[in-house]
């Protein structure tokens, strides 16, 4: 089987594991964009591959934009002619340009897309989702919600439920930062965040949540527009020796700095345009045998299921309670970060996803 697959998530070569793993299924060409504007990671520029895969990186307009970035039109054609691919994988969003470049240049091939968005709702420019879906052969939902909300906007055509990255459990793995701990002065009971600052990430119930924490502290890993006023609020409630704030890593790095906490919360609080779509950084935390809680918006129950604590979200006393629970009892921790990596190990991997991504693509071409 020869399979195009598009999408910007490639231009972090740390993802790159996925496209490692189809390659070993299929005859795979691949198309990034050159660059991409990311909040939380430092993305090298680079269009290094493995030698199991063909990858191109193209010039594109609107790096950082899902929705609206698009590759050079010839260029695109040209690659998807030399590659004549049985399918054509898109891993954007319906409403996005890219994908409407994919609908136009497939020809006879199957075309299948990529959707994490769980909210009923239009985005976009009018009418080019309803194009792009109409010219689709499948899709592959990254959650039950997502799924459900497009059937609800009329897709009939076959959908997957599959996370759209795994992990490579090889990086991503338990190990020892009593080192990383003690450069951070982070001593003591460590509660971590990694993510975007922005209100529906639900920052502030884990800030007043760990203000009545005494004896904890605060690793957050992450940017984004909320910084400042959490740095005002942090020094207007003398929390400075207990919170510190990471800004945007290399997320290479991140495996270190999970393994540097007791715990990981990802209280995300669902907004009328937005709830958790996934929460990949649930299952880093998992993969590195760090016990999770999270907040009961979107997809969180399900990708935790019982391998983590899930509290109603924006509920501060609940939160609260939740990490005093597994800071007080060593067992349970240990337990959780048993219960975490096996859940990994046997969902998550780049491996399972991308034999899950196959499974779907012949069904799809009726093999």
């Amino acid at each position: 089987m020869r399979v195009l697959l598009v999408s910007h998530t490639y231009t972090a070569p740390i993802n790159r594991a996925k496209l490692d793993a189809l390659a070993q299924r299929v005859t795979l060409t691949a198309v990034v964009p050159n660059r991409w504007r990311d909040t939380l990671f430092t993305l090298p520029q680079t269009a290094q591959a493995s030698a199991a895969y063909e990858l191109h990186s193209l010039s594109i307009r609107f790096d950082g934009h899902i929705l609206r970035y698009f590759y050079p039109f010839v260029a695109l054609r040209a690659i998807i002619e030399r590659a004549q691919p049985d399918l054509i994988y898109v891993e954007e969003e319906p409403a996005s340009f890219a994908m409407t470049q994919c609908a136009f240049l497939k020809q006879h091939r199957k075309l299948v897309f990529f959707t994490w968005e769980n909210i009923l709702r239009r985005i976009g420019l009018p009418g080019l989702e309803g194009y792009n879906l109409r010219h689709c052969n499948g899709a592959i939902a990254g959650s039950a919600e997502a799924a459900q909300v497009l059937r609800a906007k009329g897709f009939a055509r076959p959908i997957a439920i599959i996370p759209q990255l795994g992990l490579d459990v090889d990086l991503f793995k338990p190990a020892r930062a009593i080192e990383l701990r003690q450069s951070l002065g982070q001593d003591g009971f460590v509660i971590g965040y990694v993510g975007r600052l922005v209100v529906e990430k639900g920052l502030w119930t884990l800030l007043s949540a760990i203000r009545e924490l005494p004896d904890t502290r605060l690793l957050i890993v992450g940017a984004g527009p909320l910084r400042a006023e959490i740095e005002r609020w942090i020094t207007g409630h003398r929390l400075s020796q207990r919170v510190r704030i990471i800004s945007s890593i290399p997320h290479e790095e991140i495996p270190r700095y999970l393994n540097a906490l007791d715990v990981l919360v990802l209280p995300s609080q669902t907004t009328p345009t937005w709830k958790e779509q996934f929460g990949h950084v649930l299952i880093e935390a998992m993969a590195c045998g760090v016990p999770v809680i999270g907040a009961n918006s979107g997809a969180i129950p399900e990708v935790i299921a019982d391998a983590g604590v899930i509290f109603p979200e924006g509920d501060v006393a609940a939160l609260r309670q939740a990490i005093a629970v597994l800071q007080a009892d060593a067992a349970r921790r240990k337990q959780l970060a048993q219960a975490g990596r096996a859940r990994v190990m046997a969902h998550y991997t780049q491996t399972r996803i991308a034999a899950a991504n196959v499974e779907f693509f012949e069904q799809v071409l009726g093999l």
